[in-house]
């Protein structure tokens, strides 16, 4: 089966579950909620994200923010970068490594919130840059490197939150996804079908969580 085929089921699969969960969570909770007052609250956080590109293993660090409506809904943003670490990909047969950062929206919805375990369906849409640089020297000689391509790209990432509470401010989280790439169709060290990519993030999240 071709990676665009997955790649859509991945996507269908996933708009059916929102659909479904959204469909569910119209309870009584929710409509005498939104007779009364909103309540607003910010929940603010940071994580560690695993994903891949071109197969190979791509770490980056982000944080994120929104303010949530009625202990359920939420509406913010968030921002990361790659930690290059190492030249893993390759660019005219030389070494190369990349460097990427973005930023954008994030929404979503917490289901049971007032447990000390709920899940969050949620998704993100942002842009970002891609910077590349190969290597000219050789293993035993110092360091030489150049610029070897930049662009921007726009991805976006529907997945699924676990968040455990383990204090009155602070609850840890992970969660897996899938990132959809679109922008990178002329770039010659990577292209859209290789920045696509399932993820997975742990991290923590401070905020008025309710009891």
């Amino acid at each position: 089966m071709s990676r665009l085929k997955l790649d859509l089921q991945f996507l269908l699969t996933f708009i059916l579950l929102v659909s479904a969960v959204f469909a569910f969570g119209q309870d009584s909770n929710q409509v005498q909620s939104s007779a009364s007052k909103s309540e607003k609250s910010v929940i603010i956080g940071m994580y560690y994200d695993l994903s891949s590109v071109g197969q190979i293993p791509m770490h980056n660090i982000g944080g994120r923010s929104a303010v949530v409506l009625n202990d359920r809904w939420l509406f913010g943003g968030f921002a990361q970068g790659n930690l290059a670490l190492n030249f893993d990909y390759k660019y005219l047969g030389l070494p190369a490594r990349i460097y990427t950062g973005q930023g954008g929206l994030w929404f979503g919805r917490f289901i049971l919130p007032e447990k000390q375990l709920n899940l969050a369906l949620s998704a993100w849409f942002g842009g970002g840059v891609f910077g590349s640089e190969v290597r000219l020297s050789k293993e035993d000689e110092e360091l030489r490197t150049a610029d070897a391509y930049n662009t921007e790209f726009f991805q976006c990432a529907p997945q699924v939150d676990v968040f455990v509470k383990i204090l009155p401010y602070l609850k840890l989280s992970a969660n897996l996804g899938y990132r959809f790439t679109l922008g990178m169709k002329y770039n010659p060290v990577v292209n859209n079908a290789q920045m696509n990519s399932v993820f997975t993030q742990v991290g923590f999240t401070l905020g008025p969580f309710k009891d």
